[in-house]
């Protein structure tokens, strides 16, 4: 009979990555009605007096107030931690993924601070264009 090897895994870690995992979809669902309302039921479009087209004009004018972009800004955070936290979980179920752990979480953690800081550099010409 074949013998099997255990993989050294944390309960606690394990523990944490389902909570935010479920807190980061919650978060999601939250931040996507917000989004959803400033975007098209907030009357921000009536301010540029233009028909509802999405322009730099109009992004900037949505970005010139700051509920606009903490609401962006959380949205991105959380669909990149929702997305990288369940890529790793699903990397985990594997088992030649499983023994390159740290490997892993040191990847995606990088990926993931790099794409949000990307993110967050891609709004600064709306958010500091004046409108």
């Amino acid at each position: 009979m074949a013998e099997q090897k255990r993989i050294a895994t944390s309960k606690v870690a394990g523990t944490w990555a389902w909570f935010f995992q479920r807190f980061s979809a919650v978060a999601l669902i939250v931040l996507l009605g917000i989004h959803i309302y400033i975007s098209h039921f907030s009357g921000v479009g009536e301010e540029t007096g233009e028909e509802p087209l999405i322009t730099f004009g109009e992004v900037s004018v949505r970005l010139d107030q700051l509920s606009y972009i903490v609401v962006d800004y959380l949205m991105l955070a959380m669909v990149l931690f929702h997305g990288l936290n369940g890529t790793r979980t699903v990397l985990f179920d594997f088992e030649k993924f499983a023994r390159h752990q740290k490997v892993i979480d040191i990847t995606l953690f990088v990926v993931g601070a790099v794409t949000l800081i990307w993110g967050i550099v891609i709004l600064f010409p709306f958010i500091t264009s004046g409108g």
